[in-house]
């Protein structure tokens, strides 16, 4: 029970302290390598980002921690300390993500909706909408 008071901790704090915005003059550019956004957790846990709000949603599936932002941003981390740049085939921003029947899903602006399973490799989905979508989540 502990355990998972903390995840939802760490869950309500990343998700207080990282937003995400579409629109480009609210997006600012630093030189600094200085953390933008920090997060403590159990045991002297403290995570830093630097990206200035580049992502917007991350989660966590088959071993692997996947996180979605502007400009179509995918990235990867099997452990959350290093993380690598995946293709996503859009230049839309991705606000939302999720795993769940062994799949990963995100969606964004425009409609935007992607799958994989493996979150390295994404695939374009239709939505039927173009509107923008700014949450998923999974139901198993």
């Amino acid at each position: 029970m502990k355990q998972i008071l903390h995840i939802i901790l760490i869950s309500f704090i990343s998700l207080s302290i990282i937003s995400c915005s579409s629109d480009d003059s609210k997006t600012t550019t630093s030189t600094t390598s200085s953390p933008s956004h920090v997060v403590v957790g159990d045991k002297g846990t403290i995570l830093t980002s630097s990206d200035n709000g580049t992502t917007c949603d991350v989660t966590y599936g088959n071993g692997l921690f996947v996180s979605v932002g502007s400009g179509g941003t995918i990235v990867t981390s099997p452990y959350g300390n290093t993380w690598t740049s995946r293709t996503s085939g859009t230049s839309n921003t991705l606000q939302g993500i999720t795993y769940g029947n062994s799949t990963f899903m995100t969606v964004g602006d425009s409609g935007t909706v992607l799958t994989s399973s493996d979150g390295t490799t994404w695939t374009s989905r239709t939505s039927g909408t173009s509107l923008s979508l700014s949450g998923v989540t999974s139901i198993e």
